[in-house]
């Protein structure tokens, strides 16, 4: 083996003395691709500058300190909104604690009230109410307000900014009005912080001067000294008193004048608050032209009851505008009620088995009662379910009855299956009811959902497990398991174990499945020998794999299994020896292939370094 060695590399020499002749002889030029004239150089990079970047910051600005004897206003208010009486605000004379009234000038009056408190959204909606018998010209004001920082003063020497909602406005004065105390309400909504819609209500006096002077004996002066018309409404009858949907009614109003002035330019309007009634016609509103004292007026009004109007009390409201003599506006108003009657199918009772087996029919009887004032007809009930789960069985998916008179009941029955496909869990089946009333002048329907259970049985299939025939004893071989849920209920806790003599494997744990799941393990199994006197030969057992359904039963399937364990080989001395030997020569020549590229790489540096001093040479006689 050494001689054989010693001849490769001698040869290997031999065979690389040309290329050594060939770096000792002459060059007459370097190779263009070495010129010692270019030295390039690297291109300095120049890393930028980023001027620094200064942050803005805000300055706080100050609340104002209320003087010592009242409470700090500029603290966090709370709910409800209150007046902000210590502060005086931009337009007003005086703080609302020092006598603050709204100022009557150039035919109106300004009213300014500051109001302190949180909202959403920091906003409120004013809506002012003026008296009817006032001195104010008709107006249909209302305006948001959002909450402000103002300059706020108190005395001389306090002032400063405060965050409120200021409501100002303006109110003009009729051309010809009543010297007196009127009292204006200001309905303010918002909602809390938390999103609670709210409503408040504040009264403003305003004094009102300038103006003609009330008859004595009116209690000082105001509404109550000033002379009027005022139509009241008698009578309101409605025919019939009780309609059904798609039905008509007429509503008759008597009115009267009970004032002591003549009105003039008279509306009379109906106003439906349900859209379950709607007026015939173009118009909602009759004129009139006059109405003397003591007289009296009538109109007429048609309504529509909608075809599809449940039974129900619908409210409709008569209002009555009118003027004075001088052009004063007044309102008068009445709420009146119209009763709905309609007959009304329903389903009180529904008796059915409510956990069925996949696959299993059951038996759905419906009771059905008229519990309306009016008699039904042609009531249909129908199996309307969008579960594809649960099918009706019968020839037809709905039950007809001909008339169902009021406070009536019926029963019928439908037959239904759970499909054996049916998923285990919950379910819900539904039944409409669809009718009519006795004059066919509205179709009516409504519906119930009913909840079942569906409940399957556990079923779990798996790839048959197979052992190899025959194996030595102290080998080991794995074993792939494979299990899959072929039912439609979820199986819990899968494993597979191993029971066979002389076989060692720790059980494959495959978990939950879902159903249509599969799940796969690989098990790994150790050889040893039979548990009797005779270690070799046919071994027997079985593949067990266990689960548990929904309820928690344990389910078990078994597969037997058999394979051969055999003895192992017994190797001889002069069989041990040889081996030994082959081992020994193997590793010499291991050692022998080291050597030789120890000694090749030698020579490639030998080769590197001649032709690196060549080269060099060259470069200084260039």
């Amino acid at each position: 083996m050494k001689q054989r060695v010693f001849a490769w590399i001698l040869a290997l020499i031999l065979a690389l003395t040309p290329v050594l002749a060939i770096a000792e002889g002459d060059v007459t030029e370097p190779p263009a691709s070495l010129d010692p004239t270019s030295d390039p150089t690297p291109d300095p990079t120049a890393e930028p500058s980023t001027p620094p970047t200064s942050e803005p910051t805000a300055s706080p600005t100050t609340q104002p300190t209320a003087a010592p004897e009242t409470p700090d206003p500029s603290g966090e208010a709370s709910d409800p909104l209150k007046i902000d009486t210590y502060w005086k605000y931009p337009g007003m004379d005086k703080s609302y604690a020092g006598g603050y009234m709204p100022v009557q000038k150039d035919g109106k009056v300004q009213f300014i009230m500051p109001l302190l408190g949180k909202t959403l959204g920091n906003t409120i909606r004013v809506v002012p109410e003026f008296p009817s018998d006032g001195p104010f010209a008709p107006t249909n004001l209302q305006f948001d307000v959002y909450e402000k920082s103002y300059d706020v003063t108190q005395g001389q020497n306090n002032a400063g900014k405060m965050n409120a909602y200021l409501v100002k406005f303006d109110a003009p004065l009729k051309s010809t009005f009543y010297n007196g105390t009127y009292t204006v309400v200001l309905h303010v909504t918002y909602k809390t912080p938390a999103g609670d819609p709210t409503e408040q209500t504040f009264n403003m006096q305003v004094q009102i001067t300038g103006g003609k002077t009330p008859s004595p004996g009116g209690g000082g002066g105001g509404p109550s000294a000033v002379r009027k018309p005022v139509i009241l409404i008698q009578n309101c009858m409605i025919t019939p008193n009780e309609v059904s949907g798609g039905e008509r009614a007429s509503v008759s109003i008597s009115m009267s004048n009970v004032g002591n002035y003549d009105a003039k330019n008279i509306r009379v309007s109906l106003i439906p608050e349900s859209d379950m009634i709607a007026l015939r016609g173009d118009l909602n509103a009759k004129f009139f032209d006059a109405l003397p004292v003591k007289g009296e007026l009538g109109a007429d009004f048609d309504l529509a009851i909608a075809p599809g109007a449940t039974e129900s009390t619908a409210v409709f409201t008569v209002q009555i505008t009118y003027e004075d003599k001088y052009g004063g506006a007044y309102t008068e108003e009445g709420k009146y009620t119209i009763n709905i009657t309609q007959p009304k199918i329903e389903i009180v009772d529904c008796e059915y088995s409510e956990v069925v087996n996949g696959g299993d029919g059951f038996t759905v009887t419906l009771t059905v009662r008229n519990s309306g004032t009016r008699d039904a007809k042609n009531v249909v009930i129908q199996y309307v379910s969008e579960d594809d789960s649960i099918r009706y069985t019968g020839i037809q998916d709905h039950q007809t009855i001909e008339s169902l008179k009021k406070g009536e009941s019926t029963t019928v029955t439908f037959d239904l299956r759970a499909l054996p496909s049916a998923m285990e869990g919950k379910h819900s089946f539904r039944f409409s009811c669809s009718y009519k009333d006795a004059a066919d002048s509205g179709s009516y329907e409504n519906g119930v959902d009913y909840p079942l259970t569906v409940v399957q049985k556990a079923s779990l299939g798996y790839d048959e497990v197979r052992l190899p025939e025959s194996i030595t004893s102290g080998e080991s071989f794995t074993l792939p398991v494979c299990v899959y849920n072929t039912g439609f209920s979820q199986i819990f806790n899968v494993r597979c174990s191993l029971n066979c003599d002389g076989l060692i494997s720790s059980s494959a744990f495959l978990g939950n499945l879902a159903p249509q799941e599969s799940a796969d393990k690989v098990m790994t199994v150790f050889v040893t020998t039979l548990s009797g006197s005779q270690k070799y030969g046919e071994s027997y057992g079985s593949i067990e794999i266990t689960y548990e359904d929904v309820n928690g039963e344990k389910q078990s399937i078994y597969q037997d299994v058999r394979m051969t364990i055999s003895e192992p080989v017994k190797i001889t001395d002069e069989e041990k020896v040889k081996q030994e030997q082959e081992q020994k020569e193997q590793q010499t020549l291991s050692q022998w292939w080291i050597s030789l590229l120890v000694a090749i790489a030698v020579i490639i540096i030998l080769i590197a370094v001649i032709l690196i001093a060549r080269f060099g040479r060259l470069l200084r006689m260039k």
